[in-house]
């Protein structure tokens, strides 16, 4: 069985062990949406007149950076959603802020990352429903605020919304091996890698771009739970702490796991063995053959 559940469903119910971080230390949730309608042409002018940099987000959250970081663009955006709070257009404590993409040439559609809201456990349905409610709320008050400070949203409307809530946290597995922030930020090595993914780290106060060529190798370990045989876990739910989340909760290091976790399970039928005692260098020969650089 593969676990590519996102929140270590299968593994929590058969009784794998894993950690949670307490409701209000878990990363946020979004609900993104995309508006039609906008004119790409002044909105392009808008945001080239109002360019913003990582650093830019350090005025929203405590983020802390390498410094290579803060002269790098971004399609951040605020100014609108200040303007908006102090006009009474939107609560005062509604904390919008995010980015979009540009408009698309053909409808003016802009999708939008502008809600990040704290306080939800991806693994409680109640609190999954509230989000849903809360987001598309926030997310209908940043379209208001758009049209009414931002050129070219003037007749922008709602396109949709993302089909389910966007999560970022909630369990991780203690598995064989466990990546650590010092795994992720000083080039970590394992004999049973898997993979390796760049230095990108993206969560819990730290944004770190994979800018530099610095990377670390994701061991076979992180997929393979304790007391609990024939399982794998694939994605972020992989164990590690919550820095060594913060990186691996990216889709491309989910992609990773997820195609180490299928061949390691395929070999485990052919070869007749438990998926977690496969051999290793002939996971590592599979892997290689599919083009996965191992180190």
């Amino acid at each position: 069985m593969i676990d590519a559940s996102g929140d270590a469903d299968i593994a929590a119910f058969a009784g794998a062990p894993f950690e949670k971080l307490p409701k209000d230390e878990l990363m946020g949730v979004t609900v993104v949406a995309s508006c039609t309608g906008v004119d790409k042409e002044p909105f392009d002018a808008y945001l080239k007149a109002h360019p913003a940099t990582f650093k830019d987000w350090t005025g929203t959250w405590a983020v802390k950076t390498s410094g290579k970081e803060d002269n790098m663009r971004t399609s951040f955006m605020s100014e609108p959603f200040e303007r908006a709070r102090k006009d009474g257009l939107m609560p005062a404590d509604m904390p919008i802020v995010g980015s979009c993409s540009p408009a698309s040439e053909i409808d003016g559609t802009v999708k939008m990352n502008m809600n990040y809201m704290f306080g939800y456990d991806p693994t409680d349905v109640f609190d999954l429903t509230r989000a849903e409610f809360d987001g598309r709320e926030q997310a209908m008050y940043c379209i208001k605020a758009l049209k009414a400070y931002v050129p070219g949203f003037e007749n922008a409307k709602l396109k949709q919304f993302g089909s389910t809530l966007g999560t970022r946290d909630s369990r991780r597995i203690v598995g064989r091996t466990s990546l650590t922030e010092s795994d992720v930020c000083e080039e970590g090595r394992f004999d049973d890698s898997i993979g390796i993914f760049p230095e990108f780290i993206d969560g819990h106060g730290y944004l770190i771009m994979p800018s530099t060529g610095r990377y670390f190798q994701v061991p076979f370990g992180a997929l393979v739970p304790q007391k609990v045989d024939n399982l794998l876990v694939a994605g972020r739910s992989v164990s590690g702490d919550k820095m060594a989340h913060s990186a691996t909760r990216s889709m491309m290091c989910c992609a990773l796991t997820g195609q180490a976790a299928g061949v390691a399970a395929a070999l485990s039928i052919k070869d007749n063995v438990s998926s977690g005692s496969v051999d290793v260098a002939r996971l590592q020969s599979a892997l290689k053959k599919q083009g996965v650089r191992i180190d």
